[in-house]
This record gives structure tokens, C-alpha cells and sequence, in this order.
């Protein structure tokens, strides 16, 4: 294979190596992205479907007070020990899939309260007014605390929209860093494939036409200098051995 050629025909090489890769890099990082907004988005959501159980589950709890106290029963409905479990079950869930668990530190020691708060009053519960002050000056205080707990959790920095965000952002850097770098890469291998092309075919070969245009025209001797061994510098040399046969006929 001759010089040019063989340049050439590397040049190509290189170029769809590095396209191959860019292209390989390119999909890879994109399937990263992928799965890191879908985590990023799958923890939001968890966590608000955690918060979400958790306030139903709150929910049935205080409606079981209200029964027990308009009632004046003198043990916990069923319905309150449905929704402590529902509580309960939710918070462990949550703790079992957040990295973070600060607030839910919080939630845990909200909880705690206001189920003291209830189970201390609940077997003493009657009609009269000492249980509706109990039910007004305790029983809000703690339970208003454990709902603010759990929305503070839901709205917390580790779980906010802007913080998802920021996540997905970082993702998107890291995805593109590579293919940028890829791309400059490439961008540096065509320069350099144009530089030769232009340097060792294009030069030549415009020198080698018009040497031979001006000898055509004017009979101007023809001077065309290839250094380089490569398919150039045969065709140059053919061209003045046909000129000198030309010359000696």
C-alpha cells in the first residue's frame, strides 16, 4: 500500500474510532442519566407516599380520640390500633429506604409524645370538661407536632423539588463532560487529518498542475520537487520522464 493511501485509509481509522466511541460514551451516559432521574424521582415520590400513609394513618388515629372522648369510652377503638399500626409500619418503611433520617428522627420522637399523650388519658376518658381541656390544652399540642413532623419530612431539603432538581442537573454535567471531551477529540483528529491532506495531496498536487500548465503553455521548464516517497512523487517522476521523451522526439 502506498504512502498516501496508507494515510489516508488511518486517518478514516482513527476518525471512525473516535466517532464510535463518542457514540458509545454518548449512550452509555444516557442510560446513566436515565436511571439517576429515575432514582431521583423514584425517592421523591417515595417519600411522599411515606408522608402520605403516615397522615391517613394520623388521620384515623385522632378520629378514634374523638370518638373515645365524645364517647367516653375507656380503652382504645380498634380503629386507633388500626391506624398506630398503619403509623407505625409507614415510618419503618421510611426509615428502612431514606439515607437520611434526620427528620424522620424527628417524626419518631413526635410519634412517641402523642402516643403517651393518648394512652396516658385514654383509660380515664369520660364526657366531662377536665378531658375536653386535656383534649384541648395535650392532645392538639401533640398532635399538631407529629403532623408538622411528617410534613417537615415531606417538604424537607433532601426530598424537595429543588434538590431533585440540582441532582438531575449534576447528572446532566456528568453526562456531557465525556461526550464534550469526545468531541474535542475528534474535532482535533479531523484538523489534523485536513492538515495532511492538504499538506502531503492537495500542496502537491496543485504545485504538479501548474508546473505542467505553465509548461503546456509557455514551454517554461517543468520544476515540481517531491520529497516524500508516496504515489506524488511517482506521478511526478513519470511526468518528467514523459517530458524528456517528449523533449528527445
Amino acid at each position: 500500500m502506498k504512502s498516501i493511501r496508507r494515510k489516508i485509509s488511518v486517518g478514516f481509522v482513527a476518525l471512525i474510532f473516535v466517532l464510535f466511541c463518542s457514540g458509545v460514551i454518548a449512550y452509555a451516559e444516557m442510560n446513566r442519566l436515565r436511571r439517576d432521574a429515575e432514582s431521583v424521582i423514584a425517592q421523591g415520590a417515595q417519600a411522599t407516599d411515606f408522608s402520605k400513609r403516615m397522615l391517613d394513618a394520623l388521620q384515623v388515629q385522632n378520629s378514634a380520640v374523638l370518638k373515645m372522648l365524645i364517647l367516653g369510652n375507656q380503652s382504645p377503638a380498634e380503629e386507633y390500633t388500626t391506624g398506630l399500626l398503619a403509623f407505625n409500619t409507614a415510618l419503618l418503611d421510611a426509615m428502612e429506604n431514606s439515607d437520611d433520617t434526620k427528620d424522620l428522627d424527628k417524626i419518631f420522637s413526635a410519634n412517641e409524645h402523642y402516643h403517651s399523650i393518648v394512652e396516658r388519658q385514654a383509660s380515664t376518658i369520660t364526657t366531662e370538661a377536665v378531658d375536653r381541656d386535656w383534649y384541648m390544652s395535650s392532645y392538639v399540642d401533640a398532635y399538631y407536632a407529629l403532623d408538622m413532623a411528617i410534613k417537615d419530612y415531606m417538604s424537607s431539603p433532601s426530598n424537595s423539588l429543588a434538590v431533585r432538581t440540582s441532582r438531575i442537573e449534576d447528572s446532566i454535567y456528568r453526562t456531557i463532560t465525556p461526550s464534550i471531551l469526545t468531541l474535542i477529540v475528534a474535532i482535533v483528529i479531523v484538523c489534523m487529518f485536513y492538515f495532511f491532506i492538504d499538506t502531503y495531496y492537495t500542496s502537491p498536487v496543485q504545485r504538479i498542475s501548474k508546473a505542467l500548465g505553465f509548461y503546456m503553455e509557455s514551454k517554461l521548464p517543468y520544476k515540481v520537487k517531491i520529497d516524500e516517497k508516496s504515489e506524488l512523487m511517482d506521478l511526478n517522476n513519470n511526468i518528467v520522464e514523459l517530458i524528456e521523451q517528449n523533449k528527445k522526439q
